[in-house]
């Protein structure tokens, strides 16, 4: 595509000349001949600390933000915040695929994986296309791609959203994290529908206040038009605000039968769940392996949209019946000596409160509760006193350790986690790989929680991602024991 029509609707200084522009990026190191580099600030570096470098390599435009050095090699494109225009720059150049697509956006605190598997799961079962995008990764032909982050940055992302529209693809159910939202990642996206899981305590060391927080989730809704649907949590505090604000179509569900589609009465096991459900005239009743009430309230949402999006309620109340476990959310391993271990993402007060709670319900009396779990370096200290707080009510005792310390002092993660402590019933092991085993052989008669990293397969010490997997980790020792 040629350098002025990539730029068409945006407003900068400088040639933009009809040359031609072979790909985009903002990673010099993937310059390649006739590329257009876009100088971004990141976490660790500036991009325009690197146009020289790009220019080298053969990038034949930049566009920065008038930090960018005196040259005359290639047009240097000058506009107000490169990295909003980059949202605007990758749709101009992959032919804004998702007008082609029914995008289904899910955001919130808890919750946003499942939802958009149940989503993307229900779609596939009534026989239409579905390609599912998320912390799980890229859902293409040939299974789930990593893609490194919940929500991909703008280039990425309409990239994918090209390979899915080029595949024939219908319907995108994609995760949308506050960060995406902030960062102008989803800006030049068509969102045909969007799901409000529920808002809660996260983020903080990015956002500062719980307020700025919500205010970045709201723009998502508020950015939506009046062809397009909302679909919000009926039990969170914050769904009211978000109806105050859109102007689109707008369904709730939730628990209390003044929501659109409401839950009458559930039931709860260790290893499945059921519930009946109300909406309009109808009433359902589904029956799936996914435990706990809160992942109710996910299945609510995956539902209330594929109803509106066309697809049966028959089809769906069979399909809800064919639910596998979601990797890494709730993943359960009976082991021996009469041991249940869950390997879940849970890694903010909210989540732990929602699993912790649903745990202790479900469990036989006889057993116990033992957690494993650290807390990110660099990130939201607030929430680790928090997080150790429900912990202690609801374990027999805990094993506390390393997960992505980052470039933070590991025993400063620690000493934030033991300030909330109130009784000795825990050990501290950093070595997780070490910890996990160890609880594994030490305990019986009990349910194991493994919390923070579900399917991540690194520990981020410094700048390095060292190898490690809770989940191979326990599969390994089932298959020994």
């Amino acid at each position: 595509m040629k350098l002025n029509e990539i730029l068409n609707n945006i407003e900068y200084n400088g040639n933009a000349d009809d040359r031609e522009i072979s790909s985009i990026t903002y990673d010099s190191r993937k310059i390649k001949e006739n590329s257009l580099f876009i100088a971004i600030s990141g976490e660790q570096n500036d991009g325009h600390d690197y146009i020289l470098e790009a220019i080298n390599s053969g990038a034949t435009a930049v566009i920065a933000n008038g930090r960018a050095p005196v040259t005359d090699m290639v047009p240097i494109i000058q506009v107000k915040n490169p990295r909003k225009v980059m949202s605007k720059v990758a749709s101009n150049f992959y032919r804004n695929p998702s007008k082609g697509l029914n995008v289904i956006g899910i955001t919130g605190t808890n919750g946003k994986t499942t939802t958009t598997q149940i989503v993307d799961h229900i779609i596939k079962f009534s026989r239409r296309t579905s390609s599912s995008l998320g912390t799980l990764g890229f859902n293409s032909p040939s299974g789930l791609i990593s893609t490194g982050f919940t929500t991909p940055e703008s280039i990425e992302l309409q990239q994918i959203l090209k390979t899915i529209h080029d595949g024939g693809i219908d319907y995108v159910p994609m995760e949308i994290s506050s960060h995406a939202i902030e960062l102008y990642r989803v800006e030049d996206i068509y969102i045909n529908y969007a799901i409000f899981t529920n808002l809660g305590y996260d983020h903080l060391d990015f956002h500062k206040t719980k307020e700025n927080y919500f205010q970045s989730k709201l723009k998502l809704f508020k950015s939506l038009n009046e062809k397009s649907t909302a679909f919000l949590n009926y039990e969170d505090k914050k769904t009211s605000d978000i109806i105050n604000e859109i102007n689109c179509k707008y369904l709730t569900y939730g628990f209390n039968n003044k929501a659109d589609l409401y839950i009458k009465k559930f039931n709860l096991e260790l290893n499945n769940s059921s519930a009946l459900l109300y909406y309009k005239n109808s009433h359902f009743t589904i029956n799936t392996n996914l435990i706990g009430k809160f992942n109710l309230l996910n299945i609510s949402a995956a539902i209330i949209c594929c109803i509106e999006i066309g697809v049966s309620i028959d089809s769906i109340v069979e399909s809800i019946k064919y639910l596998k476990n979601i990797p890494g959310r709730l993943e359960k391993y009976n082991l021996n000596n009469n041991n249940t271990v869950i390997i879940d993402y849970a890694h903010t007060p909210d989540a732990f409160k929602n699993i912790y709670e649903n745990i202790s319900i479900l469990k036989d009396n006889n057993k116990k509760i033992i957690s494993l779990f650290g807390c990110g370096g660099n990130r939201d200290k607030t929430k680790r006193p928090l997080m150790a707080e429900i912990a202690e009510k609801y374990s027999d005792f805990i094993y506390l350790t390393n997960d992505n310390p980052r470039f933070e002092n590991e025993d400063s993660i620690i000493n934030d986690i033991t300030s909330a402590l109130k009784t000795d019933k825990y050990l501290i092991i950093k070595n997780r790989k070490y910890a996990i085993n160890k609880i594994l052989s030490n305990h019986s008669d009990s349910i194991i929680l493994i919390l923070g990293k579900g399917i991540e397969e690194y520990q981020i010490i410094g700048n390095k991602r060292i190898p490690h997997s809770d989940i191979k980790i326990v599969t390994d020792y089932k298959h020994a024991n």
